[in-house]
């Protein structure tokens, strides 16, 4: 999306970031976190599902970056929702989480997750690297996410 005098506008990662003691490990986030912003990425934090959705109807990101294991309102709700939601649907979503499990894939594909990966598996220059596929292709979950993701379990 172009702005006046040719400018690239800034893209927006929503990033749910659960607090210490939950399932999620903070550090993989802040890692992620901290690629991104080298790459350029300007990135927009939520603590829970139900900030994260706000936040994704306030700034309409390119694609949000969440995890499965949240407060709240858990990814895949927080997922949903914004599917269900005319001003959110179109929004890309990368599922990132530490759980592998093969029903929380499909259904993140379901519910037209873009991607699905593994936190500890995935390098932050190859989440980078996948968002950046993401946002080029806008693609849906292909096979070959499918399988990757799978394979990876």
């Amino acid at each position: 999306m172009a702005l006046d005098g040719g400018l690239t506008a800034i893209r927006f990662r929503i990033t749910l970031n659960p607090p210490e003691g939950t399932y999620a490990n903070p550090d993989i986030a802040d890692l992620y976190q901290l690629k991104l912003q080298l790459e350029g990425y300007r990135v927009a934090v939520a603590s829970n599902g139900m900030t994260g959705l706000q936040l994704a109807r306030d700034l309409k990101p390119d694609v949000i970056l969440l995890d499965v294991h949240v407060p709240v309102l858990d990814g895949l709700q927080l997922l949903a929702a914004l599917r269900a939601d005319e001003e959110t649907r179109d929004i890309l979503v990368v599922v990132c989480s530490e759980d592998d499990n093969p029903q929380l894939i499909q259904e993140a594909e379901r519910l037209q997750a873009a991607a699905y990966l593994v936190k500890g598996r995935v390098l932050p220059s190859g989440l980078s690297q996948k968002i950046g596929e993401v946002l080029r292709h806008r693609g849906a979950f292909t096979a070959d996410n499918r399988a990757a993701a799978l394979q990876a379990s």
